[in-house]
């Protein structure tokens, strides 16, 4: 079987890696000749199709490897649920200068008083602004760092973290801490200190990150860092946004873990 001109562009195509302008060829082709557009206009609909496809396939790149925790978006947050949350501030924050300018962002709240949703509802703006992102528990970030330990592969992990352009740490808090943990978050927070956006999210004060981490000193070295140009978000004595806010956000308490 003779092989038409259309099926050769598009072996070429392929072999260009430009799978998604092959794909969409023969519609293009067909468009075209309805809507009588010239060689530009064809040319350039089916790049426009090649672009949108790839940037799509790299959004959805970016948000798996931030591992968000579920598909938390300002779409179904309720900017008005908390009384004392301050709408413009969050606003401002939603244009990412602090993600460009790699300052970081403390969120303060209770348990279920939505900071956790904030977060992840900002990194996923980012994630959308081409910008790379990563969220982790602190518990989960703190325990990697440790095992890292035993086979000497902690700086690698640092670096590796020290080039996201944001890091969202989540849940400062009532952690199960080891002795090292404190000085592995220090040397964490210092590699990327000025280099990495950080928002961090914590249910307790900062004078109550110390004992928390079990290490005042070294902790007070990571307030210092984290305080330097910070942002901070502190919604006081609010409503528990998980329980008590909109119906599409009401989920099951869980049993022993916050948020």
């Amino acid at each position: 079987m003779n092989e038409t001109l259309t099926d050769q562009v598009q072996k070429k195509l392929r072999k260009l890696y430009l799978k998604d302008m092959a794909q969409y060829l023969e519609r293009a082709l067909a468009k075209a000749q309805e809507n009588q557009s010239g060689h530009i206009a064809f040319l350039a609909d089916i790049v426009d199709r090649q672009i949108e496809a790839r940037m799509h396939r790299s959004l959805e790149k970016r948000l798996k490897t931030a591992d968000f925790p579920r598909n938390m978006t300002f779409d179904l947050f309720d900017f008005n649920f908390q009384p004392s949350l301050n709408i413009e501030h969050l606003k401002d924050l939603m244009e990412l200068y602090f993600v460009v300018k790699k300052q970081p962002l403390l969120i303060f709240g209770k348990t279920g008083s939505g900071k956790t949703h904030i977060a992840a509802a900002l990194g996923n703006l980012a994630c959308q602004a081409s910008f790379k992102v990563r969220f982790y528990s602190l518990q989960k970030l703190l325990a990697m760092l440790y095992t890292s330990l035993a086979d000497g592969t902690t700086d690698e992990i640092i670096t590796t973290l020290s080039r996201f352009d944001l890091l969202i740490i989540d849940n400062v808090g009532n952690i199960r801490t080891k002795p090292e943990y404190p000085s592995l978050l220090l040397d964490l927070i210092t590699a990327c200190h000025e280099n990495t956006a950080f928002i961090v999210t914590s249910a307790i004060s900062l004078e109550s990150w110390g004992p928390a981490l079990g290490d005042t000193v070294v902790t007070n070295a990571i307030i210092d860092r984290l305080m330097y140009h910070a942002h901070v978000i502190n919604i006081r004595d609010g409503l528990s946004y998980r329980t008590e806010g909109p119906d599409t956000l009401k989920l099951p308490k869980p049993v022993s873990s916050p948020e």
